[in-house]
């Protein structure tokens, strides 16, 4: 069906229809009443083409709406893009400061408990080494000399049962200051502390940091779906048919409103044709003007209503020939059947129109919604750079307290080393004095040895110079005055060999 076949009536044969095969001559007034009021009803398709200029009108205002804000938004998205690199690496940073202060932390720990357990190591030699008893004896000896009288009031524990031995075995840690090595450990304690505190500190800015940044992420990622509306499920030919562009989808509304355009211009040369046809036909303005009475007001508002009053009115006819009448009539029934066709194929155009109206619809919906989320993305970012300062602060002040802990540490760690030396050196000399208490008594005992025998050799001579002495006084004794040496009755002198110093 097309508009200058149904209004020229051309020599082109008539098209095949089961109903024109049926009726073999010309049609009646009452098959032409149907075939009038088909093609009345097939005019309301005129609201399909009237929403095809609306959708089309509209589009463009999207199109323009869209090409802007994707224009807007592509320079946001590139600063945005640019600000969150910058974020990213500051982050990293920030990050990578308490990184690698906790790795050298654990370095320092380690290196603090290694020479903490080198210590606890001589501490346990120091307590398990019990010293000598004998090198205790003058000690304890004064201690209880000066114990207190009060002591002798003991419970009936002590009376009448035996004494306790108030001199108790000693260690070597007994003898070391104890309080050095627990002060040393009390500030390693706090300086650990400290160095927690302080890594709590970053790690809550960094939190904040990495929150902020998380929500930019998230309001992006809410741009780029919120306007995709309604999600279909895919199939597995969907991947091989890309989505259809906005310069495509127009393209295609276009196509569909000039196709539903042409579609009408034929419905309506075929309203045209019948209108003419009942005019040239006897009775054929009465029997209209009943049957669109009988079809209801829905029809009486078709367009064309001005071509019908012709038919109402006491007009005549331009005049036809009977040939150009049957002609006329030929290609009004061979258009008839096609009518229903027509209609439906401008009621397809129509759904596909607005399939891809909703397709423009939704990109339309993803610009705005990709603009408002780089518009929280900008105050977010401000937000973010108005607290950046603290956050690079904060990093700093963590590096600056982090190196003070780590040389305190450093310094408490050397005391440490120190006292494991001071013990060991304690050690080896208590070792030392051990041998030396044996070499003095050896030496004791040997100058003992020599003592008593040159105390027997000075007893011998003693006792030959006694029994010497009273032979010779008893042989001259009485022949000599007394008077002549005063010393010649005298005893001998007696030697003894004694220690000296005790």
């Amino acid at each position: 069906m097309s508009s200058s076949d149904s209004s020229s009536a051309s020599d082109s044969p008539p098209p095949s229809s089961p109903e024109a095969s049926v009726h073999q001559g010309p049609p009646s007034l009452e098959r032409i009443l149907r075939h009038f009021v088909a093609a009345k009803r097939s005019l309301t398709s005129t609201s399909h083409v009237w929403r095809a200029n609306e959708v089309v009108t509209r589009s463009r205002t999207l199109i323009e709406e869209i090409a802007v804000l994707n224009a807007k938004n592509a320079f946001a998205r590139h600063g945005v893009d640019d600000q969150l690199d910058t974020l990213h690496a500051i982050r990293d940073g920030v990050a990578e400061a308490g990184d690698v202060a906790g790795e050298e932390f654990t370095a320092t720990v380690a290196a603090l408990d290694a020479a903490n357990d080198r210590l606890q190591v001589t501490l346990k030699k120091l307590r398990q080494t019990v010293v000598d008893s004998a090198l205790q004896r003058g000690s304890a000896s004064a201690q209880e000399v000066e114990v207190d009288d009060e002591d002798d009031d003991l419970d009936a524990e002590g009376e009448g049962g035996e004494q306790p031995d108030r001199r108790t075995s000693k260690t070597l840690y007994d003898f070391i200051d104890e309080n050095r090595h627990t002060d040393i450990l009390d500030s390693l304690h706090a300086l650990i502390d400290s160095y927690n505190d302080a890594k709590e500190t970053l790690n809550g800015s960094l939190g904040t940091f990495n929150e902020a940044l998380r929500t930019i992420s998230d309001t992006l990622h809410e741009g780029a779906v919120s306007g995709s509306g309604p999600q279909t499920k895919r199939t597995l030919y969907d991947s091989l048919t890309p989505a259809p562009t906005i310069t495509q989808l127009f393209r295609g509304m276009e196509a569909h409103a000039a196709e539903m355009a042409t579609l009408l211009q034929s419905l309506v040369s075929h309203y045209d044709l019948c209108v003419t046809a009942l005019k040239h036909t006897e009775g054929g303005g009465e029997a209209a003007k009943r049957a669109m009475q009988q079809a209801g007001a829905t029809l009486m508002k078709t367009a064309r209503g001005a071509e019908e009053e012709s038919l109402y009115q006491k007009t005549v006819p331009e005049p036809i020939s009977d040939e150009e009448r049957m002609e006329m009539l030929r290609v009004l029934e061979g258009d008839a059947g096609q009518v229903e066709d027509v209609a439906s194929e401008i009621k397809d155009h129509s759904d596909g129109m607005e399939a891809q109206y909703e397709q423009l619809t939704r990109h339309a919906l993803q610009s705005r919604a990709n603009y408002k989320a780089l518009r929280n993305v900008l105050d977010q970012l401000h937000t973010i750079k108005t607290a950046l300062p603290a956050r690079i602060s904060a990093s700093r002040i963590f590096h600056e307290t982090w190196q003070a802990i780590r040389s305190a540490i450093a310094a408490r760690t050397e005391d440490l080393a120190g006292l494991h030396i001071t013990f060991d050196e304690f050690l080896a000399s208590y070792a030392s004095l051990l041998r030396e208490v044996d070499r003095r008594n050896a030496a004791e005992a040997q100058m003992g040895k020599s003592a008593a025998k040159a105390q027997r050799e000075l007893d011998k001579l003693y006792a030959a110079d006694k029994e010497a002495r009273e032979e010779f006084t008893s042989e001259v004794g009485g022949s000599l005055p007394g008077d002549i040496w005063a010393g010649a009755r005298e005893a001998g002198v007696r030697w003894e060999v004694r220690a000296v110093g005790r």
